[in-house]
């Protein structure tokens, strides 16, 4: 799955990445939103620039995580060019501005099922940052990275959606 996502060429990644970002700003979840955890995009993942671009337009605030020690924290993001590589080459924010509370996450992931299990990069980061609140979680995923069911454990946490290029699905109740 990796593999084909790092063979995508970045007109595809971009053509694709804008209409999932739009699915996701058209939500009424989006909308209703006053704070957003969202990562940004490392290699091939689905961007997330256009996402943060209407959220700030709207006036809404945006956090962004940062490793520390072994979980996810996530910081305000003040501009772009604040930006510093983290330990796994992953642009996070510096530490300061604390966000609380977040109201809608959007998370990157390898692939995805129709239930909202998601599989990331083996850290656990997500789903420990999940875990412990309770907010409104999307995940951002290629057409292709959508399977019918992927393995799981008790301590994976699921999403409430994913967004693809075929549009936005939940998943709650599933």
């Amino acid at each position: 799955m990796l593999e084909r996502r790092n063979r995508l060429n970045s007109q595809e990644i971009s053509k694709r990445s804008k209409s999932i970002q739009e699915f996701v700003i058209s939500s009424k979840e989006f909308q209703r939103a006053k704070v957003i955890g969202i990562y940004f995009a490392f290699g091939s993942e689905v961007t997330t620039e256009l996402i943060i671009e209407r959220a700030k337009i709207l006036g809404k605030k945006i956090a962004l995580p940062r490793v520390e020690e072994h979980k996810i924290t996530f910081y305000e993001l003040s501009s772009t060019r604040s930006l510093i590589r983290g330990r796994f080459g992953i642009m996070e924010p510096p530490p300061y501005g604390w966000i609380s509370e977040i109201h809608m996450l959007v998370a990157p992931g390898i692939a995805f099922d129709k239930k909202g299990n998601r599989l990331g990069y083996g850290k656990g980061f997500y789903d420990k940052f999940l875990s412990d609140k309770r907010m409104f979680s999307i995940g951002l995923a290629y057409g292709f990275q959508m399977l019918e069911n992927l393995p799981h454990d008790a301590h994976d946490k699921r999403l409430d959606a994913i967004a693809s290029e075929d549009g936005l699905h939940y998943t709650s109740g599933l």
